[in-house]
Order: C-alpha cells, then structure tokens, then sequence
C-alpha cells in the first residue's frame, strides 16, 4: 500500500505545471514579480538531475509514461469510439464556449484595468483609457455576435499595442491571439446577431476553404503560449516559482526542494503545451491541466478571470480534437490496427 501511495503521489508530483508554482503573475506582488524577471537562474534544470532527486524523478517519468500507454490501450476500445462520438456532437458548441470565455475576459479585464492578465496594467500606459473602452466594446461585441470580425480586428489591435509596452511577455498570452485571429477570419455565425444579418457567409469569403484550420491555429498558439510561460518562467526565471513555493509553505506537502519542484513544474507545462501543439494525446493533456488549474484556483485563491480562456479553450480543444494535423488522428487507428494483428496472431 506504501508503494502504490508512493507512486500516485509521485505522478501528481509531475503533473503539476499550475499547483507547484501556479500562475506567478497572479500570486506574487507586482514588485515581486517584476523583481523576479530581472533574475535569471544560472542552471535551472540542476535540480531535475540532482542525484538526491534522481531516483524520484525516473519514478515518476516512468508512472507517467504508463498513463500515457493506459490512454493509449483505452482509445482503441469501441467505448472509446462511442464517446468521442458523443463529444463529437457538440463541435458548433466549441466556438461559442470560447467567444464567452473571451468576451467575459475582456470585460472583468476592463473592469480591472487591465488586459489579459492582471500583471498587464493600463494605468500608467499612454492611451489606456481608450484601451480600457475598446476592452468593453469587443467584449460586447463577441458577446453578442455582433460584427464579430470587426471585433476580433480591434482586439488584435490591442493585442500588437500591448506589445510595444511589454514586448515579448506577451508571448505568455499567445492563446489569446489565437482566438483573436479566428473570430478576425472566420467570425461566427452559431447564436449571434451576424447570423442575421450576413447569414452563413464569411466576410472574406476567399478563405472559407480554411475554415479547417479554425482549431489547429487555436491549438499551437495555445501551446506555444504554455511552453514560453513553462521555459520564461519556470526555468530562466526559476527565482519567482521559488518565491511562491516559499511564501505559501509548500514544503509543507512536497519533501523536495524548492527548485526541484519549480523545475518540475516546468518541464511539465513545457510538455503540457508540446502535446497540445503537436496533438498528442491531447484530451488526456487537457484533462491533466484543467484539473491542476482548478486545484491552483482553490489553493492559491488567485482571480478567476484571467483563466476563463484556458477553461474556454481547454472545453472547445477537449471537443473538437483529433483533427488531421494532430498526431491523435493518425496514432489511434494504428494502435487500433496493431492490436488487431496481435490478436489475430493468438
């Protein structure tokens, strides 16, 4: 009994890209953190390789690697195929979770006085009031599905504004340009005012034959944006993932290192966003990362909305996943195939 509550304790140990250091920018003070970014860890990955770790570490890759194979096996049973059918039904559904998620980003954003994360503030930057009333309007706008790519324009517009102030940590919010670009080219037509006024058709209708690529361009920038934040801050800022593993007492649960933990959690979040970049294995990824994001909601009582988008694309990606430039859609029927010559063997 030891050794199984080793080994399942061992595995949260490695999911643990949100719960182990959680969102940085909405933990620590904004001194804190703006002190922790002017620091740069001389070698981050130490701690993985520490000898006193070591054995730890292999464990828990092992375990983890073993649900990944247990995922694998489960997909190919024809349960599975009937649930990815069922799930399968509500793909209109998946835009629409997304363009809520982005509209009531935007407005608590506004109501704050800020953009896409707390940490990104308007006060003190020029033209932040107009900022702030373009903030209300595009949340309005999703909203409602009015002019919607008109909308996803001016908050790409934001988007690029932002970006002369806090250059490439705007990168951490790349899944937020993701949705921006879609709602720009594709807009939408699934409960809105536009699907009154311009019916089925795109504003640019040249593009409609790259409708398809709605959810991938979705899907990598979010991943990207989860492999930046994992490598920007976890590993070449490790400093700030040791502060909040410190200020909250942590070692109360994890008897390892700070820096062991914080670098943990990074290689997590880095592989976490590369499975959801390339599709690999990506609603079991999804899952994983929701159910540590809520955990970190709870734990560390940080601002809801700032994660609205990452509940509303996790949903969206969690129903329309499997598409044809993901690894899922290819490795699941030759799992399948494989498992069906084995057994014909016997």
């Amino acid at each position: 009994m030891k050794k199984i509550l080793l080994g399942f304790f061992g595995l949260v140990y490695l999911l643990l890209p949100q719960v182990a250091s959680a969102h940085e920018a909405y933990v620590l003070t904004r001194q804190e953190f703006d002190q922790g970014l002017l620091i740069t860890a001389k070698n981050p990955f130490g701690p993985l390789i520490d000898p006193s770790h070591l054995g730890l570490f292999l464990f828990i890759s092992v375990c983890v690697g073993l649900s990944f194979l247990l995922v694998l096996l489960w997909s190919t049973t024809s349960w599975a195929r009937v649930l990815d059918k069922l799930i399968k039904k509500a793909t209109l559904v998946g835009p629409l979770i997304i363009r809520l998620a982005i509209s009531a980003s935007f407005f608590y954003a506004a109501q704050s006085n800020s953009v896409l994360g707390p940490e990104l503030t308007l006060a003190h930057l020029p033209g932040g009031q107009v900022v702030r009333f373009l903030l209300y309007l595009v949340a309005i706008m999703v909203f409602s599905g009015f002019f919607v790519e008109l909308a996803g324009f001016i908050g790409l517009c934001i988007f690029v504004y932002m970006t002369r102030f806090y250059g490439l940590y705007m990168l951490t919010y790349l899944n937020y340009l993701g949705e921006l670009l879609v709602l720009f080219l594709f807009g939408t037509r699934f409960v809105s005012f536009d699907r009154y006024l311009f019916g089925k058709k795109l504003w640019f209708q040249q593009i409609e034959k790259l409708r398809k690529y709605e959810t991938p361009i979705i899907r990598v920038l979010y991943g990207l944006a989860l492999i930046y934040a994992g490598w920007s801050i976890k590993f070449v800022h490790q400093n700030l993932s040791i502060e909040v593993y410190n200020q909250y007492h942590l070692q109360d649960f994890f008897r390892a290192s700070a820096g062991f933990i914080a670098a943990g959690a990074g290689l997590s979040e880095i592989l976490i966003g590369l499975f959801i970049l390339i599709g690999f294995f990506m609603r079991w990824t999804i899952l994983i990362s929701l159910f540590f994001i809520t955990i970190s909601l709870l734990y560390f009582h940080e601002l809801i909305w700032p994660h609205l988008m990452l509940y509303g694309i996790s949903f969206s990606l969690l129903i329309n996943s499997g598409d044809s430039l993901t690894i899922d859609h290819y490795m699941v029927p030759w799992a399948r195939k494989l498992l069906g010559r084995l057994g014909s063997r016997r």
